[in-house]
């Protein structure tokens, strides 16, 4: 399965390997579907980071007896508790559907790998030996 990573750094090449495979390029859909895999988990930790934080704030607000604060930043996480999630479950649906695209794609062909239209286009290099039947 290949790198998203690597793909995101080498599209052209990505795409040149899939055009000698016959197959069209894909690379800007791939890194499309990664940007939103990506934002959603910035979406899911940025919430978690506020719930965290708004939490600290709302001991913060009881001992200063600040009541109004405290209950605001109480709604606050409990709806940040509701909607993570949903967040969490939007990422894993993206980071699956990036997993079963990137595990269909053959490997490109390497760059001294010679292109031709069907196997009769093949250079042998070498032939190895008979298979032989082994009884176990």
């Amino acid at each position: 399965m290949y790198d998203i990573k690597w793909i995101r750094e080498h599209p052209d090449v990505f795409d040149r390997g899939l055009k000698r495979r016959g197959l069209e390029p894909l690379s800007k859909k791939l890194v499309s579907l990664d940007e939103k895999r990506r934002a959603a988990i910035t979406k899911f930790e940025q919430a978690q980071a506020r719930r965290n934080a708004a939490s600290k704030e709302i001991g913060d607000a009881k001992k200063t007896k600040d009541e109004a604060k405290a209950g605001k930043l109480m709604a606050e996480v409990a709806e940040l508790k509701t909607s993570l999630p949903a967040m969490e479950e939007e990422q894993k649906t993206l980071a699956a559907e990036l997993d079963k695209e990137l595990a269909q794609i053959p490997n490109i062909p390497l760059d001294d790998v010679p292109d031709g239209a069907d196997a009769s286009g093949n250079v042998e290099h070498h032939v190895f030996g008979k298979e032989r039947d082994y009884a176990f």
